[in-house]
């Protein structure tokens, strides 16, 4: 069945050439599959790139170990000079193509058409490929999901599918870079229906699902199998964990509206005073290579960080240091508009903030109580900043392969979530969703489900 038979059956043409007696959904996971292989691919393109330039100025590929082999005044130059191409790149790359930006994958499914065109997001793609290489804290796995649906979308105009079936494609690309980015399928499948496609539709969820599982399989057979972090085994959860649990999800929701309401005001405040893009960005770089003078940790999106948070015992001294100057560094890269994404770096903040209560308020005991403090902390953190608290849970999970979290996270991030909903209505992704800035007649076309059944 080919898309132009989907074209039909979704214009109401119900008797197609020939009877075949499927679903119209069957051929929808064929494409689906071949785009979770395609965006596995994609999304290892470019942290293969990454590693490649990284190693032209360390003899170590991993970020926060780049910089510690470093100098310091090579600290403060690397991610200056980064920084400042990067800028260039966006600036010179607008002035070519006379357009400022195309739409991002989640604006692109939720209000538009299922179309990414290809110059502005390869221009983004390569400036952030510059950035993040430069040790920019910033989280390189947005682009690698923008890349992964631009190549989906790409698949989609190829083979003239309509417009339903284009922004399904792009959602199926959006979660397999996703799920090879983070090695966490389900978790990629929840992010597209509870974020981009605002709710469960399961229809839609299964392509979704199929495209997030072959790009996993396709991840673990040919380039990393094994969890994202390996993390010491969380006992079985009981009922006297539930407090822990309940304070850490209460202060993730707390401060999860601050984080949003820091990355939202200073984007305004920088961006004013700095007009030019090159020095806007460059700027930012500098700020983040002087800060990481004092924490080679300040570097990259912080998975390396929150590693070593899972990995080793920290003093409560350094995790309130690393916490404040990646926070710093973070907002700083935000404001300065250097493409990237914030997901990975709110997981780190707040698996610091699980920690940070941990040695605070709760009881100190053995190894597994930190872990459980940090990827519940996590977690919450993510929720209370995306309202997604289901995807958040599964994604520590996930990332860790670490079953009994699931039972701890779960409470937390949906505390955390309500707790941030109240306080900052519009969650981290409200501005690329299209919320702040589309009439409502455009938010109520896109809001309406894919119709696959017509």
């Amino acid at each position: 069945m080919t898309f132009k038979m989907l074209r039909l059956s979704a214009l109401g043409h119900t008797d197609p050439p020939f009877r075949t007696g499927l679903d119209p959904m069957v051929p929808m996971l064929v494409v689906a599959a071949a785009i979770g292989a395609i965006g596995s691919l994609a999304v290892e393109l470019f942290r293969t790139a990454m590693y490649t330039i990284v190693q032209f100025y360390a003899s170590q590929e991993h970020l926060v170990e780049a910089a510690r082999s470093l100098p310091l005044w090579a600290r403060i130059a690397v991610p200056t000079i980064a920084g400042t191409v990067c800028g260039l790149g966006m600036w010179a790359g607008h002035r070519w193509i006379r357009r400022p930006r195309g739409p991002e994958y989640m604006e692109a499914v939720r209000v538009g058409d299922g179309v990414l065109p290809l110059a502005p997001n390869l221009i983004r793609t390569g400036s952030s490929l510059l950035g993040v290489s430069g040790g920019i804290t910033i989280g390189r796995e947005g682009t690698m999901i923008q890349f992964a649906a631009l190549t989906s979308s790409l698949l989609g105009r190829i083979f003239r599918a309509d417009e339903a079936h284009r922004r399904l494609i792009v959602a199926c690309g959006a979660a397999a870079g996703f799920a090879a980015a983070y090695r966490a399928p389900i978790a990629g499948a929840l992010f597209v229906a509870e974020i981009i496609l605002g709710g469960l539709a399961l229809r839609e969820v299964s392509a979704v699902l199929v495209a997030a599982v072959i790009s996993m399989l396709t991840t673990q057979t040919f380039f990393a199998s094994g969890p994202l972090y390996i993390a010491h085994v969380v006992p079985r959860v009981g009922f006297n964990d539930l407090f822990d649990v309940t304070l850490v999800g209460l202060a993730a929701g707390l401060f999860g509206p601050v984080f949003l309401w820091l990355l939202h005001t200073s984007n305004k405040r920088y961006q004013a005073l700095f007009t030019f893009l090159p020095v806007r960005m460059g700027v930012a770089g500098l700020a983040i290579g002087l800060l990481s003078t004092v924490r080679p940790e300040v570097w990259g999106n912080g998975v390396s960080v929150m590693q070593s948070f899972l990995a080793t015992h920290w003093a409560l001294s350094s995790v309130l240091t690393v916490f404040a100057l990646r926070l710093i560094a973070v907002i700083f890269a935000s404001a300065a508009g250097i493409p990237g994404g914030v997901l990975t770096p709110t997981l780190v903040t707040g698996a610091a903030l699980g920690l940070i209560i941990g040695h605070t308020m709760l009881t100190p005991s053995a190894d597994h109580s930190q872990t459980l403090w940090i990827l519940v902390g996590a977690g919450s953190l993510l929720a209370a900043t995306t309202h997604a608290p289901a995807m958040s849970a599964l994604m520590v999970f996930e990332t860790t392969h670490n079953y009994h979290v699931v039972l701890a996270a779960l409470p937390a991030c949906v505390i955390a979530s309500v707790v941030g909903s109240l306080l900052h209505h519009q969650s981290i992704y409200a501005e690329a969703l299209g919320a702040r800035e589309h009439v409502q007649a455009a938010s109520d076309e896109a809001r309406r489900t894919i119709n696959l059944d017509a």
